[in-house]
């Protein structure tokens, strides 16, 4: 090991005297960088290396030269000859990323962050330039190389290869070849099909440029030779091409579009570059016939009938393909064959025909004069919609798209008038057939309308709430409203106070008893009336113990049963309502009266119209800065006695209390309810030795070893090691 690493050392010699011979760095800095490298080598002769060791290495690496460059441009030596220390941490750097893709071939990441260092290196080239720029060219082509052979299905890595080919080799031919690779391996990568029909495109953009300045179409532009070089050079042989071998798990099929390409290009490129003066008008009309469905789109259209073949029922991925057709000049036709594929694959689709009504909209300003006539084609093609598809999910599209314009049209009174009257009619429209145009969604946005409008949302939702009696979000609205009603003391019409608590225990919390926001909602109202002396803390009290029980019961079970994660989302919301319940005590004013314990509660019962005589002495105020910390302790004694804590309880009861006993006793019994989990033990040991108990953190940690799972015993142990550091 020592060998290695002093090699390695020996490696540095020359550089370090260049920089102590331009004067970067001074002796002391330099013996700290060696000392720091010595550092890193020995940590990467280790026998289990992990890559993180070597990506810190880089850093440093990075660092030191980034210090190096503004040393040096500091000094004003730019303008110096080129030596040793302008390109030596470089070449380290790119040795240690060797070194790591060699030991870590399978981490992705690793090779993407060492393309892009070659990357970031080749646009800071100093010295001769071009001679640089090819040397990083040709490296980065041979990492994409061995990047693509260690992983043939990561498509990131095909794409950036097939970029580099394009952008920096100049290569549209070896882009497109790259491409088609992939997606043989890759045929349902949507980021595959996106880049290849944009490369179409793109290229197709390419030799239109170059035709018109060869004069091919048109008048001939004036350019110089090295014009026409540089736009049509996509077939010309370099240096840094990407020399791929063949992959094992490539099969033997072609695709369609790759024979058609690769003849109709050949014939293309080898007549375009001809001299445009030695053509005749015969020949360039020739040309024109032969190549004219190829510079429309034609191979580009051949690549999205084989994208929507492999990839048929993604609405998303052919509204990319749309959004990429408008960037070009010229691809309106391709651009309206997509559409018209979205209107023959998704019929049924509410998605799909409400983005076909308003997708015109997309290619006109909103300071157009054509922006009126545009939106008003909108609701038309919105209205043929429903009359074909005249389905909920239709109509919720509907109604949104005209509240969006609506806020839109602020500055336009007459607009913002026909979309309200389209609005309003819609929504009547919909309150006429309710049993076939109603679902959750729209029952909430058709709230928000009637609303916004002044109409009478409490009888919507009342209805809502009888045809969709299971929904957590619809009962949330209305109780929302109610208790927003009451709140704002509108007697009229409002429901009282005590017919708000019997909608929320009898009827909203019994439909829908897994809803962390209807609970929520319930206890903030709770809460409220609390705060106004309306009602004793022990009744708010008795409610949260209440709510422990009704959550688990198996009704909530069966609410949740449709997912496999049942059991995890009723211990999450039993954790949230005692965590709520720790807080509301430690909120409680230190003057307030104790707490009772949960035997003295079970008679109590929520009336906020009651007449409270034990709220004569309470005052609710303002958090305290410390807390009410009898209170606390009152309230999870309570829990822990009588419902199921959660870990989550137990770290909220930790981070309030203060008293060393007390927290001892929480933390033993976070332990017991979490055993099998590392983070409860390193916690208790953490306290143990901060309060210097070393004996008994030593008997803590025994215990964690028999309790915590093999797979994870050597992450808790270091962790615990760590800690005495």
């Amino acid at each position: 090991m020592a060998e290695v690493v002093q090699y390695h050392l020996e490696q540095m010699v020359g550089e370090l005297e260049d920089l102590e011979r331009r004067d970067l760095f001074t002796k002391p800095e330099l013996k700290a960088i060696v000392k720091k490298r010595t550092k890193f080598e020995y940590a990467l002769r280790r026998r289990r290396v992990k890559c993180i060791d070597y990506l810190r290495y880089i850093e440093y690496e990075i660092n030191v030269d980034a210090l190096r460059r503004q040393r040096k441009q500091r000094k004003q030596q730019h303008s110096a000859k080129t030596t040793l220390s302008d390109f030596s941490i470089t070449q380290r750097i790119i040795a240690i990323f060797e070194r790591a893709v060699v030991r870590h071939p399978e981490d992705v990441q690793l090779w993407l962050q060492f393309v892009e260092f070659i990357k970031s290196r080749r646009r800071m080239s100093t010295g001769d330039a071009d001679e640089e720029d090819d040397g990083h060219s040709r490296l980065l082509s041979q990492v994409f190389a061995r990047a693509i052979s260690a992983h043939p299905y990561e498509s990131q890595l095909w794409i950036k290869a097939a970029a580099h080919e394009l952008e920096v080799n100049m290569n549209g031919s070896a882009a497109r070849a790259l491409l088609q690779r992939a997606l043989r391996l890759i045929s349902d990568d949507k980021e595959l099909w996106i880049e290849y029909f944009r490369l179409e495109l793109l290229l197709v953009e390419k030799i239109k440029a170059r035709r018109r300045v060869l004069g091919i179409d048109g008048e001939k532009e004036t350019g110089d030779s090295d014009e026409v070089q540089a736009t049509g050079s996509e077939d010309t042989e370099d240096a840094g091409f990407i020399d791929l071998p063949q992959l094992d798990e490539e099969g033997g099929q072609d695709l369609m579009v790759e024979k058609l390409t690769e003849k109709a290009l050949a014939q293309l490129d080898q007549k375009t570059a001809a001299s445009a003066g030695n053509l005749t008008e015969e020949q360039r009309a020739a040309m024109s016939q032969q190549t004219n469905a190829y510079l429309q789109g034609a191979v580009a259209q051949i690549v999205f009938e084989q994208a929507i073949q492999a990839i048929s029922d993604d609405l998303s991925f052919r509204q990319e393909l749309i959004a990429i057709a408008g960037q070009f000049a010229g691809a309106e036709q391709l651009r309206q064959r997509v559409l018209d594929s979205i209107g023959q694959d998704f019929v049924t689709d509410a998605d799909a025909r409400a983005y076909l009504c308003s997708v015109h909209l997309s290619t006109i300003s909103t300071e157009s004069p054509e922006l009126i006539d545009g939106l008003q084609l909108a609701v038309e093609n919105f209205k043929q919609a429903l009359s074909e598809l005249d389905t909920p999910e239709m109509w919720a599209k509907y109604v949104e798209f005209l509240s969006q314009w609506l806020d839109a049209s602020e500055s336009m009174k007459s607009l913002q008038a026909y979309f309200a009257a389209q609005r309003k009619r819609a929504v009547a429209m919909i309150s006429e057939s309710r049993d076939v145009r109603l679902n959750e969604e729209l029952v909430l946005s058709c709230a928000d309308v009637i609303e916004a409008d002044g109409g009478d949302v409490l009888s919507w939702l009342a209805d809502a709430t009888q045809r969709f009696p299971e929904s957590a979000d619809v009962w949330h609205r209305r109780m929302s409203a109610l208790v927003a009603g009451n709140h704002d003391g509108l007697a009229s019409g409002i429901a009282s106070s005590s017919r708000i608590d019997n909608l929320f225990t009898s009827q909203a919390l019994l439909q829908a008893p897994a809803s962390r926001k209807l609970w929520d909602l319930w206890f903030n109202w709770t809460e409220l009336w609390f705060s106004r002396k309306d009602v004793s803390a022990d009744k708010v009290q008795a409610r949260y113990m209440s709510a422990f029980a009704r959550v688990t019961q198996q009704r909530t079970l069966q609410a949740l049963s449709a997912d496999p994660d049942s059991l995890a989302q009723v211990q999450a919301l039993v954790a949230h309502l005692q965590t709520r319940y720790i807080d509301w005590a430690w909120k409680l004013p230190a003057s307030h009266q104790p707490l009772s314990a949960f035997g003295e509660l079970a008679h109590a019962q929520f009336r906020p119209d009651d007449d409270d005589s034990d709220m004569e002495d309470s005052e609710q105020c303002a958090e305290p800065a410390t807390g009410n910390i009898e209170a606390l302790r009152q309230a999870y004694r309570n829990v822990s006695r009588h419902a199921f804590p959660m870990p989550g309880f137990y770290r909220r009861c930790i981070e309030l209390e203060t008293d060393a006993k007390h927290l001892a006793m929480l933390h033993e019994m976070a332990c017991r309810v979490d055993e099998a989990e590392s983070e409860p033990w390193l916690a208790y040991l953490r306290f143990l030795a901060e309060s210097k108990q070393l004996s008994q953190a030593s008997d803590v940690f025994w215990r964690a070893t028999q309790t915590i799972p093999d797979a994870e015993q050597p992450a808790f142990e270091a962790a615990y090691k760590n800690m005495f550091q």
